[in-house]
């Protein structure tokens, strides 16, 4: 049974461990980040519509900031975040094809330019879904409702749990991510650990991010959503 690194800050890492086990792997869950609410309060103004590219997003918004907007459009940038949306209360729910651009140009194509648009996000994220409504001249406002930081471990810890077993791949699901695991597998204790280990990426974005690994052994995924990513790792 092939054992797989998973690197995701919770929840999503044990779903993820829930899924690579029913697939027939081995998970070993380290997530090195994770998400931390932040204060957030409805800005001023009316809006037309809500955005949202992370369904941290809306798991870390509070229920009196959501509470007026549930009766908004809600565009998401895939299935799981619609599934969180939809969760929350949210009525109308429409996912784009999986990345920031392409769900801001399903807003650019649903609404009317002179809509307001709330996005909803965390103070680390990917530019491309902002740029793109930049440039079609669509007003929004961010709310950061959640931040990313990163997760500390003790060398004794890392050496007993990298002793458990060899890892024969590595998932990782964010640009930070991808910062903090070159960080990891460059730590003298467990580096061996690594040893020619292929890295499997949700996007090319964070690909980037893996600067100094041999190109060869990073994989980025057809579709920047995790079921085209486990469908990656069981054909290479």
């Amino acid at each position: 049974m092939r054992t797989v690194l998973v690197t995701r800050p919770q929840p999503g890492a044990t779903k993820t461990a829930e899924r690579l086990l029913c697939g027939g792997f081995l998970p070993m869950v380290l997530p090195l980040t994770e998400i931390v609410s932040l204060p957030a309060k409805h800005p001023d103004g009316t809006f037309h519509a809500v955005a949202v590219t992370s369904a941290s997003a809306l798991r870390q918004a509070p229920d009196q900031t959501l509470e007026p907007l549930l009766k908004l459009p809600c565009f998401v940038v895939g299935e799981a975040t619609a599934a969180a949306a939809r969760a929350r209360g949210f009525e109308t729910v429409t996912t784009g094809d999986g990345d920031g651009s392409s769900l801001a140009q399903t807003v650019i194509e649903e609404l009317c330019t002179k809509h307001r648009i709330l996005y909803l996000t965390g103070r680390v994220r990917a530019p491309a879904f902002e740029a793109t409504l930049r440039k079609a001249g669509v007003h929004y406002r961010t709310l950061k409702t959640y931040d990313t930081v990163s997760v500390s471990y003790t060398t004794e810890f890392l050496v007993k749990f990298f002793s458990a077993g060899r890892i024969d791949c590595c998932l990782v699901y964010s640009h930070w991510g991808a910062e903090e695991f070159m960080r990891l597998m460059r730590r003298e204790e467990i580096a061996h650990h690594f040893d020619r280990t292929p890295v499997f990426c949700l996007s090319s974005r964070i690909a980037e991010a893996l600067a100094g690994l041999d190109r060869s052994l990073i994989h980025v995924s057809d579709r920047p959503d995790e079921s085209a990513l486990l469908e990656l790792i069981s054909r290479v």
